[in-house]
């Protein structure tokens, strides 16, 4: 029986680096989309479910922002998908984050011909 999509907060297609730390290890990686809340991580190396990870976004003037994610799910590479985990952010987003996100988030809408109506 297929489970239906729970989540509240609509997420967006994105593809930018996240890289990830698990267990003392510093894995490169991308996003497919996220939202305010939570994200999928591309990666060939997903930490078990359960687990804690500290995420690092890129910022601007060449820094990082670094924040906390619990691992809800995660998957194997297979022939249709991409393997990775869906991770839940575990503290609000700092600004400067957010602020990244709504550029790229804007720039899907413009280019997706969506508009946002009054």
């Amino acid at each position: 029986m297929a489970t239906s999509d729970r989540r509240i907060i609509q997420r967006f297609p994105v593809d930018f680096r996240v890289d990830f730390i698990h267990a003392g290890d510093y894995l490169i990686s991308c996003s497919k989309d996220i939202s305010m809340d939570g994200m999928f991580v591309n990666t060939k190396s997903p930490a078990p479910v359960g687990t804690h990870v500290n995420l690092i976004f890129p910022a601007e003037g060449n820094l990082e922002v670094e924040v906390a994610a619990l691992v809800v799910w995660n998957r194997e590479k297979s022939s249709y998908q991409r393997p990775g985990m869906g991770v839940q952010f575990l503290s609000p987003l700092p600004q400067t984050v957010k602020k990244n996100f709504l550029k790229n988030i804007d720039r899907i809408v413009i280019l997706s011909g969506k508009g946002i109506s009054a």
